[in-house]
């Protein structure tokens, strides 16, 4: 079960390989942006990033400027969305492989 869910899993990740391009794009972006406006390396910047969109904030790095703080916002509301997508398909791959090994018994 496990190894059909996972095949499940990743070629539905594979067909919405357009809309996680464009949000790792925007994380990639807002690193860049978040950067330059806080003079941040760019590592520390997508570092903040990732752990920002991934709703964890350390509390490590924080920004300072009105813009930065609204560009966090942004990567939060982002990374809630990449999150959810990403349930969402295993959601579905879950209730497919049921479906499959229910139609065997």
């Amino acid at each position: 079960m496990f190894i059909r869910f996972n095949f499940k899993f990743w070629s539905m990740i594979w067909h919405m390989g357009s809309a996680n391009l464009a949000i790792f794009a925007l994380i990639v972006i807002n690193s860049w942006a978040i950067s330059y406006l806080e003079k941040l390396p760019f590592g520390d910047a997508l570092y903040f990033a990732a752990i920002t969109g991934l709703t964890i904030g350390y509390g490590d790095i924080v920004v300072k400027t009105p813009a930065g703080r609204i560009l966090a916002v942004l990567i939060g509301f982002i990374g809630i969305l990449f999150s959810g997508l990403v349930i969402a398909i295993a959601v579905r791959a879950l209730r497919e492989t049921v479906e499959e090994l229910e139609k065997r018994v």
